[in-house]
């Protein structure tokens, strides 16, 4: 076997060489700038740095095309492609929306910016990783830069709080991951993915290392993801973060995350072992819609009200996964993707550094913002499931594949998942109708020199057209 990496390979990881350069030269490029205080250069180059990761993931497609690469330690498929496409597109967008809110919260530090592409660059390292060592320094890449993203605001003590926290229960769960893997070796000889979970199916005691190994992973795997029993730090650390952080968190971090769980679970062997760990994490996702949900439904604050939510919709997800619903799961991770991005957008607008948005605080903003109540009314529509926006479409697609099994398990998840929809569907009602029904207006709804931001207001408008007429044109199929 040759360690040195072919043109091939190096092609093959060249979108996550290109985030890694670019950070690099950011961190050199800061100390050229004559006023530290001035983010463009950066922000300019960070652009770029997406950009052209995005064009390298395009090409990869082609040239050298999908297979394995690094003696298969990497892997491209259309999966672990579309999957790195979600998070340079939320990349991005942060990119596009964070600078000014940060800014106004005096933290747009120069450091943002790199860390940002770090981040990036681990998770797509994370869900194209074929071994199980790679992707462990993904995770631990994208997460010590969240980590440091979270803590940004070092004059907040609810910013350092919730740094702190995802630090320390983050550690954990790195390390539940990490012993996980060395279970899993124990019990197959390898850490390369299908060989490692092969070692589930085999005699003896090798196959009991395997199974332990294979249930600590997933521990820290349902950590990242927040699913139930795992998901305590979610509120706080949504609550406490700067929203367009949290915003960055909710749509490419989660998507990270369940994005290794469409991934691990796409690589396990078929069978009856196979089979008993789809319903233990069948169970979880159950239980995860569920208490999200119940939970959500006396949420005030918005942030909390969509970390409760972040944790049902993961829940949605998973269920779909092992019910064999992966290419409906992943349009579905797409959607929710974007509709936490906007929804984080115009929380950070209302916000303007000084506010907390609450559902009271929001009365009658259709009578002073009614373009920002419109947008906010179509996200929240969406989580909920409402025709013709684009969540009633990932819920039907990802529910219709869930109702093609005749297993009874799958059917107890689809009927949970419907039930789920339905309590959902009471609290995200509530923010249209406080924005439209209501007389009085509220704290945040009163703020009358809101400023104007039009690249902001330009891209809430594009994504709330694809919200609302996407699904003509882009489906499951156009996918994968």
């Amino acid at each position: 076997m040759s360690y040195t990496p072919s043109a091939n390979d190096l092609i093959a990881i060249s979108p996550m060489l290109i985030l890694c350069g670019v950070a690099l030269l950011s961190l050199v490029v800061q100390f050229f700038v004559p006023n530290e205080e001035d983010s463009k250069p950066l922000w300019v180059l960070s652009i770029l740095g997406i950009l052209g990761a995005m064009y390298a993931l395009y090409h990869t497609t082609g040239s050298p095309g999908y297979g394995k690469f690094f003696g298969s330690q990497i892997s491209l498929s259309p999966l672990t492609v579309w999957l790195s496409a979600i998070y340079l597109i939320a990349g991005l967008i942060t990119l596009l929306v964070a600078p000014p809110f940060l800014s106004q919260h005096k933290t747009l530090f120069p450091e943002f910016f790199p860390l940002l592409l770090f981040c990036l660059s681990g998770m797509m390292f994370l869900t194209s990783g074929y071994d199980f060592i790679v992707i462990f320094v993904g995770l631990e890449i994208l997460s010590l830069a969240l980590y440091v993203m979270i803590g940004m605001a070092r004059s907040s003590v609810s910013s350092l709080e919730s740094a702190m926290k995802y630090f320390l229960l983050g550690s954990f769960s790195s390390g539940f991951m990490l012993l996980g893997i060395a279970f899993l070796y124990g019990g197959s000889g390898t850490t390369n993915l299908d060989g490692a979970l092969r070692g589930l199916f085999m005699k003896g005691y090798e196959s009991n290392f395997s199974k332990l190994g294979f249930g600590l992973f997933l521990v820290g795997v349902s950590f990242k993801a927040a699913l139930v029993p795992f998901h305590s730090w979610t509120p706080d650390v949504y609550e406490g973060a700067q929203t367009p952080i949290t915003g960055f968190m909710a749509s490419a971090g989660k998507a990270s995350a369940l994005g290794l769980i469409i991934v691990l679970f796409n690589h396990v062997p078929i069978g009856a072992i196979g089979e008993s760990w789809k319903t233990l994490m069948g169970v979880i996702a159950l239980v995860s819609m569920t208490w999200g949900n119940i939970v959500a439904l006396r949420q005030e604050n918005l942030k909390r009200m969509l970390a409760y939510s972040s944790i049902s919709h993961a829940g949605y997800i998973v269920a779909g996964v092992v019910s064999g619903a992966g290419l409906e799961a992943l349009y579905y991770l797409f959607s929710y993707s974007l509709l936490n991005l906007v929804a984080f957008a115009i929380i950070s607008y209302l916000e303007q550094g000084k506010h907390e948005v609450t559902v009271e605080g929001i009365s009658h903003l259709s009578g002073e913002h009614p373009l920002t109540a419109l947008s906010l009314s179509i996200v929240f529509l969406s989580f909920a499931g409402f025709p013709p926006f684009i969540g009633f479409w990932s819920k039907l697609f990802l529910l219709q594949k869930i109702a093609e099994s005749d297993l009874l398990f799958n059917r107890i998840l689809l009927f949970g998942a419907v039930a789920n929809s339905c309590v959902a569907f009471y609290y995200y009602m509530k923010i249209t109708i406080q924005s439209y029904m209501k007389q009085e207006t509220g704290a945040v709804a009163g703020v009358r020199d809101l400023p104007s931001m039009p690249t902001l207001g330009f891209l809430v408008f594009l994504l709330s057209v694809f919200f609302t007429a996407g699904w003509l044109f882009f489906q499951p199929g156009a996918l994968l």
